[in-house]
Parts: C-alpha cells; sequence; structure tokens
C-alpha cells in the first residue's frame, strides 16, 4: 500500500487513474490477496491466539460495534434530517 501512495504523490492528477489502474492489476490479483490474507492470520494467530492474549476478543467486541454502527447510520441518519425538517418547518420534532 506504501508503494501505492509513493507513486500517486509524484503524479499528476490526470496520470492517477492509469497507474491506480496497473497497480491493482498487478498486486491485487486472487493470488496474492490470498497469500497475503493468509500470512497476516498465521501472524495473528500466533502473537494473539496461540498467546492467550485478551486482543482477539477486544477485536471481536470493536468489529461488532462498527458493524453495527454502519448497519444503522443510514436510519439515524434519515431520523435527523426529519428532525431537522420538522424543526425548519416550526413543527415538533417528535
Amino acid at each position: 500500500m506504501s508503494n501505492l501512495l509513493k507513486g500517486v504523490s509524484s503524479l499528476k492528477v490526470k496520470e492517477v487513474p492509469g497507474f491506480v489502474s496497473k497497480y491493482a492489476g498487478e498486486n491485487l490479483t486472487k493470488n496474492k490477496v490470498e497469500g497475503r490474507l493468509t500470512s497476516w492470520y498465521h501472524r495473528y494467530k500466533k502473537e494473539h491466539i496461540d498467546t492467550g492474549s485478551f486482543k482477539p476478543f477486544q477485536d471481536l467486541v470493536v468489529g461488532v460495534f462498527l458493524f453495527s454502527y454502519v448497519i444503522s447510520w443510514p436510519k439515524e441518519y434519515a431520523h435527523y434530517k426529519h428532525e431537522q425538517e420538522a424543526k425548519l418547518a416550526g413543527g415538533a420534532a417528535h
């Protein structure tokens, strides 16, 4: 990822889409992504799960929180917009 950012930083705006497309074609192949995920998982398991660390539980809790926040955001935003429109119209918010 840092190679992508380094490469993009030295380009003109018109050249960025072509560079990103070329980078994605070379580095986001199924085999490369699969290999990176597998090595990440083995490293994570060795460092945290096998040692009995609290981090996997902490990661799970944070992940569930972020997932639920992302899922509920559109509905909450709709409620907020409705409340703002009601206030502008002079009506009660609820």
